[in-house]
């Protein structure tokens, strides 16, 4: 099953596993939402993602 993470700017990160999902939605947050990227840790994005 695929992981999901849904910014709230719209934009959906996916992966087969929680690394690649966190590595997307990262990757999103570093070229559009810079600053989160030091105030956003792994447990908080562990948190977030949803099973589909």
């Amino acid at each position: 099953m695929a992981r999901i993470i849904r910014c709230e700017c719209g934009y959906v990160a996916r992966g087969d596993t929680d690394d690649e999902v966190i590595a997307a939605i990262r990757s999103h947050m570093g070229t559009d939402h810079p600053a989160l990227l030091t105030s956003v840790s792994r447990e908080d994005l562990l948190g977030w993602i949803q099973v589909e």
